[in-house]
């Protein structure tokens, strides 16, 4: 089984070799640079689950990087494991103040490492799932509302199209007024039916509708 995505930006080629090892041995799928310039073009593209961050780096030092990442929407709420030499706090304090989440020092403890790296993954999926569960709240709420809302036109609706074809009950119409009549009938029990679907909803997903839009769907 295929597990999260690691995004390893790194200048010494052995470090990322050392690390695309003992994190595909755990079965973590893993991307690399060792051009930092590009960690975020990169990170944009790819949505890595959790990036690891070396800090010595030329070009973009590691807090230039996380700096970049933790501004910019589409990359903020990855989390950040920096890769730091051993008593380094000055730079740890700095690194959590830029918004990365934790820090591993080398040389790599294989254990350490491993446990740090599940841990951030745990939290940021739970923190997924709980924004998720507040998003799908807030979308039932509105649904609700606009039910509640639509509900009593609807209703006068309804109420004046049956009165209108029990006023011209035995009248001739034009098979035109008929059809009219008739259109009226089918768009109002469509709203109906679409209001019954949504009030007895189990589940909601989204789904494309046009570029950058998305749609809410209510599953019966």
């Amino acid at each position: 089984m295929q597990k999260d995505l690691i995004f390893v930006i790194d200048d010494n080629r052995m470090n990322i070799q050392l690390l695309n090892s003992i994190l595909s041995k755990e079965n973590y799928n893993v991307i690399s640079t060792l051009d930092s310039e590009k960690a975020y073009d990169i990170a944009v593209k790819e949505k890595p689950d959790l990036i690891l961050l070396d800090i010595m780096m030329p070009k973009l030092d590691g807090f230039e990087v996380c700096k970049i990442l933790k501004s910019r929407r589409e990359t903020k709420y990855i989390p950040i494991i920096f890769l730091t030499a051993r008593n380094d706090e000055e730079g740890v304090q700095k690194g959590f103040k830029l918004g990365a989440a934790d820090y591993v020092t080398r040389p790599f403890n294989r254990a350490e490492l491993l446990a740090r790296i599940e841990t951030h993954l745990s939290l940021k999926h739970n923190q997924e799932r709980l924004l998720e569960l507040e998003r799908q709240s807030s979308i039932l709420a509105m649904a609700v509302t606009a039910n509640h809302e639509i509900n009593q036109p609807l209703t006068v609706l309804s109420g004046n199209l049956f009165l209108l074809k029990e006023s011209m009950s035995g009248h001739d119409l034009t098979d035109q007024q008929l059809k009219y009549m008739e259109r009226m009938e089918r768009a109002i029990n469509k709203i109906k039916n679409i209001l019954e679907k949504y009030r007895n909803a189990d589940t909601i997903h989204f789904q494309d509708y046009a570029e950058n839009t998305k749609m809410v769907v209510f599953e019966e």
